[in-house]
């Protein structure tokens, strides 16, 4: 490959851009799936998509280094990539659900509350009463809240995912079949 060989903290720090785009988009998609039906749909096609989207940095890092990074460099790409791209996207879902949905948690929560109520096991649940207290005292988290525990959750997901899809992203790259010599 030709050009200068960047070091993997230059690649999350240009990758994560994308990435952390990618990341907005699917909780922006699960932010407003109660609205738009479809975006439920949507996201569950960007979840499931997100360790190929991983794999397809790291393994791109990995041919970009012919073929000599070691797991800990690809799964250090993935960690960056996760928490570069949850800053990127916490300040995205942020600024939605400050301006746009400051009380989703609360309408999710009631919603979780109306549904369960309807059935009759569940009418007189120790659980939903809980719940219903802490809706009607605003005890539920804050936007800027919720994004700090979203935060840490997709940076210790991702770097588990990051570590599973360093494994695959570390296949050997044939040289023979890509250069055109059979002979290898």
């Amino acid at each position: 490959m030709t050009g200068e060989k960047k070091s993997i903290y230059q690649r999350a720090g240009e990758w994560g851009v994308p990435f952390g785009l990618y990341l907005a988009c699917a909780a922006i998609t699960s932010v407003f799936a109660d609205w738009f039906a479809p975006l439920s749909f949507l996201f569950l096609i960007l979840f499931f998509g997100t360790p190929f989207v991983v794999y397809y940095f790291q393994r791109r890092k990995f041919i970009e280094d012919d073929g000599f990074s070691e797991h800990a460099t690809l799964w250090m790409l993935g960690i960056m990539l996760f928490i570069l791209g949850s800053v990127l996207s916490g300040f995205i879902v942020y600024l939605v659900l400050q301006h746009f949905r400051p009380n989703f948690m609360y309408e999710q929560a009631q919603a979780v509350i109306d549904a369960y109520s309807k059935i009759p096991e569940m009418a007189d649940n120790e659980i939903l009463r809980v719940l219903q207290q802490a809706v009607n005292k605003r005890l539920l988290p804050s936007p800027i809240e919720t994004v700090f525990n979203a935060f840490w959750f997709v940076t210790f997901g991702g770097s588990v995912l990051s570590a599973i899809t360093a494994i695959f992203a570390r296949r050997s790259l044939k040289r023979g079949k890509r250069y055109g010599n059979n002979n290898m």
